[in-house]
C-alpha cells in the first residue's frame, strides 16, 4: 500500500456546482446507502476526483438537495461574492438544502453508463477557468461514491440528506459543491508526521474513516474507534475490503461500537477512549455537558515539530460528543489539545444549513 500522501492546503475561492446523475444506488447496512453520482462536469472537480484516483482520504462536498417541486432535482446557483448569503436568504422549502458529505471513493467509469445531465458545471465568480482548459479523456466519466446515514430525528423523522438518499433512483439528478481541478479537496485530515493516531467517530464519520484507513502508511499505529446504530451496521463488505489492508498493518486495530439496547449515543465511544488510553472508568453517567469555554465545534491539530512520535487524535460526529471526548483526552490522558483534530459533523436537536 503506498502512504497517504500530504495535502496541501484548502484553497476554499476556487471551486463550482458540479450537475451530475446518480449511477448506482446500495443499502448496505440498516442505516447506511451508498450512492454514486456522476456526470462530464466532474472532469473539472479536483483532481482525486477527476482523474478517478479514490485517494479522497476524509475529502467532503457540499449536495445540494433541491426543494420537492423541482423538476430536474438540479439547484442552479450564480456563484458570485455573495452567493451564500443569498442562497441562504430564501425559506428552505423555496431553496432546498445544502448538506455536507464525506467523499467514500472515486474511479473513472465508461461514458455510457452514466445518464445525460442537460446542466452545465458553474464556477464561482473569483475561479481561474484556464485549468479547466484541457482535453478530456475520451470514453470515461468521474464517478463518486457517497455513503449516506438515514437516521431519524427525536420526531422520528429523516432530515432533507437521508430522506433524499432514501428516494434515490438511478438516473435522478443533484448538484454538488467541489474545489475545482488544481485545487485541493476540503479536507481535515492532517496527521502531519505523527505516527500514532487514535480516530473516534460516529456513524456520520465512519465513511471518513473507512477512507481514511486503506490509505494509512505502513509503519502507522492506530486505534480507530468507530460508533454504529446497531451491529448490523458493521459494514462487512468494507471490512473484508480493509482486511488484506489491515494484514500489512500490524499496528493498526480496527474497532466496531454498536449500540445495544438503551446504550446512548458516545457511551461507547467513551468507555472505548479509556480501554485504549487506560484510563480509569467513572462511575456514574457521562457528564456531555458543554462547558462555557467550549463553543468551538470545528478545530484542527497544528503540525508540532518533530512529530513523528507524537500521537495524532482524530475525533469527528455529534457536537457534545466530540466536545465530551476531546475533554477526557485532554483533562484526563494529558494529550496536548494541539494534537486533536476535531470536527462537528452535526448537532443533536439542530439542522445544518
Amino acid at each position: 500500500m503506498s502512504p497517504a500522501r500530504p495535502r496541501r492546503t484548502p484553497d476554499h475561492k476556487q471551486f463550482g456546482l458540479f450537475p451530475v446523475a446518480v449511477t448506482r444506488v446500495q443499502a448496505l447496512s440498516p442505516h447506511f446507502v451508498r450512492i454514486s453520482l456522476a456526470g462530464e462536469s466532474l472532469h473539472h472537480a479536483a483532481e482525486e476526483i477527476s482523474d478517478g484516483t479514490g485517494d479522497v482520504l476524509d475529502a467532503y462536498i457540499k449536495l445540494m438537495i433541491a426543494p420537492e417541486h423541482s423538476a430536474s432535482g438540479i439547484i442552479d446557483l450564480e456563484l458570485t461574492e455573495n452567493w451564500r448569503s443569498r442562497y441562504l436568504s430564501a425559506p428552505p422549502q423555496e431553496r432546498g438544502w445544502m448538506r455536507t458529505y464525506t467523499l467514500r471513493n472515486s474511479r473513472l467509469v465508461p461514458a455510457d453508463r452514466v445518464p445525460p445531465v442537460e446542466a452545465e458545471l458553474r464556477a464561482n465568480s473569483e475561479a481561474d477557468l484556464a485549468v479547466l482548459d484541457r482535453p478530456l479523456p475520451a470514453g470515461q466519466v468521474p464517478e463518486v461514491d457517497i455513503d449516506f446515514v438515514l437516521h431519524q430525528d427525536d420526531a422520528g423523522e429523516l432530515g432533507p440528506g437521508a430522506r433524499w438518499a432514501a428516494t434515490a433512483q438511478v438516473g435522478d439528478k443533484i448538484a454538488l459543491l467541489a474545489p475545482l481541478r488544481g485545487n485541493a479537496l476540503w479536507s481535515a485530515w492532517n496527521p502531519d508526521h505523527s505516527s500514532q493516531v487514535l480516530m473516534l467517530v460516529d456513524e456520520t464519520a465512519v465513511p471518513a474513516a473507512l477512507s481514511i484507513a486503506r490509505s494509512l502508511p505502513a509503519e502507522t499505529r492506530a486505534d480507530l474507534l468507530l460508533e454504529v446504530p446497531c451491529s448490523d451496521d458493521v459494514l462487512s463488505n468494507d471490512v473484508a475490503a480493509l482486511a488484506g489492508a489491515l494484514e500489512n498493518l500490524p499496528g493498526v486495530d480496527l474497532h466496531w461500537l454498536p449500540r445495544t439496547g438503551n446504550t446512548v449515543r458516545g457511551e461507547n465511544l467513551f468507555r472505548g477512549l479509556r480501554q485504549v488510553l487506560d484510563l480509569p472508568t467513572p462511575l456514574g453517567a457521562v457528564d456531555t455537558a458543554t462547558r462555557a469555554d467550549e463553543d468551538e465545534t470545528w478545530t484542527l491539530a497544528v503540525p508540532q515539530t518533530g512529530g513523528k512520535g507524537q500521537r495524532y487524535v482524530y475525533i469527528a460526529g455529534e457536537s457534545s460528543v466530540i466536545k465530551t471526548l476531546r475533554r477526557i483526552c485532554v483533562n484526563e490522558a494529558g494529550i496536548d489539545k494541539r494534537q486533536i483534530s476535531f470536527m462537528g459533523y452535526w448537532k443533536k436537536g439542530v439542522a445544518e444549513c
